[in-house]
């Protein structure tokens, strides 16, 4: 996936809900902003989960982008 595409969803105003789908098969959706981090490049993706919780995502493992209802 190129990182213009991930960083068209990440900051589209207003922001909307999206999940990113992983070559693993792994699935996080992301309801706010604050669920997300990434340098300006978009080299890597932070994902900020509940409880705490995060997970590194390789821009070049992310298969799919799809909006969340």
């Amino acid at each position: 996936m190129k990182t213009e595409e991930i960083k068209e969803f990440v900051e589209r105003i207003p922001f909307r809900p999206f999940a990113i789908r992983l070559s693993n098969g792994a699935r996080y959706e992301i309801h706010s902003p604050r669920n997300i981090g990434a340098p300006g490049n978009y080299s890597v993706v932070f994902y900020f989960g509940p409880n705490s919780g995060w997970a590194l995502l390789d821009t070049e493992n992310i298969v799919e982008i799809t909006n969340v209802a």
